[in-house]
């Protein structure tokens, strides 16, 4: 959890004490910590919002493979010769689509989320990307 320090604004990653100045860390959702600047509040955005975005990137770099495995493994049982090899490919090429579609899908979503302030529900967030990805 990012903790605020009181006198300096310095954003850490936990602790009791800033490592800067010695002063007290305040949690961000503490009544004190509501009167600290816009900057401070944009950082912290910033940070939830790349963690989010890197959690999402790991799925895809585990999903793209999964889905090409799952769909290669069928393409190996047809029978031998173009079928085999064209449903071969195109199980590869499924799993690295969904590796790609998910991985900038993620850095669309930091974007979306850290320049709208983190006031985006979920359903206007996943149409806020829809029309970013239409574009």
């Amino acid at each position: 959890m990012i903790k605020i320090c009181s006198r300096c604004r310095a954003t850490w990653a936990g602790g009791a004490r800033c490592d800067d100045c010695g002063g007290a860390l305040v949690d961000p959702f503490a009544d004190e910590a509501q009167e600290f600047p816009e900057e401070v509040w944009r950082y912290i955005r910033l940070q939830y919002g790349a963690r989010r975005g890197m959690l999402v990137r790991v799925i895809a770099f585990l999903l793209g493979p999964v889905v090409a495995f799952v769909l290669l493994r069928e393409a190996v049982l047809l029978r031998a010769g173009a079928p085999r090899l064209l449903a071969s490919l195109g199980a590869i090429a499924a799993g690295v689509a969904v590796w790609a579609v998910l991985y900038y899908l993620a850095g669309q979503a930091v974007r979306v989320w850290v320049l709208r302030r983190g006031r985006l529900r979920k359903a206007k967030l996943a149409r806020a990307l829809l029309r970013r990805a239409l574009r």
